[in-house]
């Protein structure tokens, strides 16, 4: 009988043993967890470089556009040709901002993504800026690099009653469908990797963040995000682009491909929530910035069908440009330097003096 107690006595001594060493590792991965958020940094991607690094964190939009940001250097374009740039976005984060007040002119808001917010093009270069030099416009543009359709209408949303446009010009670019739907861009090269809202079917919003393992992690332990994101990187996997990216995908099966059907519907939606935001004497109308397809005929199809105006031609006129030599965008290949801008604004003038 006491050999019996003996051993059960050993027993409950392995077991009390085991829930301490449990409660001790717990409560250490708590104070290691609570140390890791209050040192946020250790976490933290690097900062992107000047003139990149106008944005910051948000809880709302998911990032916004650093109110009063300047810079000032150079920047070369796809030539190799360095060129003076000058850049400021004002107030509210807006690249221009104008006066809301005016009465003798009609107010045009420009909203878009990075083609808008144009970091690569001086202030004095900015294609809306050359709208509003030429034509009656009293002139206000906001764009911020990855911001999908959601977080610009949610920002239309919240300055529209301010300025009270009469005529909004909304710029679209092919990955914008990537960042309508959090499944597709985790599935493809393209990638912010940044919580942000997005809009579903039904026209609800929802917060997700579009991220591979290991950062899928972070929101939950930025501990163990740290952690296996260091035993990703010793290993080369971190960041690893897929081998049959989203992007190919699309371009091979266009609406054939679930998860690009899918956001194109959410688009849809989006689009649908903008014009009910705008009131009925406003006229918006749209542009696609890049003209990769098959995303810029869904974009015209999706504006047609919602009676949008759909600037016809824009891409190509600059990609026609290029191609007989002329240098239209900066070193990354894809955005507009001062000539690609100068090139944009005559053509949306020459649309805008007919259709107002």
């Amino acid at each position: 009988m006491a050999a019996t107690q003996h051993k059960l006595s050993n027993g409950k001594q392995i077991l009390f043993s085991i829930i301490t060493m449990f409660i001790g590792l717990f409560v250490v991965c708590g104070v290691v967890e609570i140390i890791f958020r209050l040192n946020p940094q250790w976490v933290a991607d690097p900062s992107a470089p000047a003139p990149h690094n106008y944005r910051v964190p948000d809880n709302t939009y998911g990032w916004h556009v650093q109110e009063g940001y300047q810079y000032q250097g150079t920047m070369r374009d796809k030539c190799d040709t360095s060129y003076a740039l000058n850049i400021s976005f004002g107030k509210n984060g807006f690249r221009r901002w104008g006066n809301p007040a005016v009465t003798d002119k009609k107010k045009v808001l420009f909203l878009g993504d990075s083609y808008t917010a144009a970091v690569q093009t001086g202030d004095d270069h900015l294609f809306y800026k050359i709208i509003g030099d030429s034509l009656p416009f009293e002139v206000f543009a906001f764009g911020a690099a990855g911001f999908g359709s959601t977080q610009q209408a949610m920002f239309l949303e919240k300055y529209v009653n301010e300025v009270k446009p009469d005529i909004v010009v909304w710029q679209f670019c092919c990955n914008d469908f990537l960042d309508n739907y959090w499944e597709l861009e985790k599935a493809a090269v393209y990638h912010v990797r940044m919580k942000r809202p997005y809009t579903q079917e039904d026209g609800r919003i929802v917060y997700r963040w579009a991220a591979e393992y290991p950062r899928s992690v972070k929101p939950y332990s930025y501990f163990l995000y740290f952690v296996l994101r260091r035993i990703a990187e010793s290993g080369g996997t971190f960041d690893q682009a897929p081998k049959e990216p989203a992007e190919k995908f699309i371009g091979e099966q266009g609406l054939a491909y679930p998860l690009f059907a899918k956001s194109v519907k959410m688009t849809d939606a989006v689009i649908k929530k903008v014009k009910s935001v705008l009131p009925a004497s406003t006229k918006l109308i749209a542009f696609d910035a890049d003209g990769y397809q098959p995303q810029y005929d869904q974009f015209k199809r999706l504006c047609s069908e919602n009676n949008i105006p759909f600037v016809d031609g824009l891409a190509n006129k600059v990609s026609d440009a290029e191609n007989k030599g002329q240098c239209v965008r900066s070193d990354d290949g894809y955005h507009w330097n001062n000539q690609g801008n100068a090139m944009v604004a005559q053509f949306l003038i020459n649309y805008l003096r007919t259709n107002q």
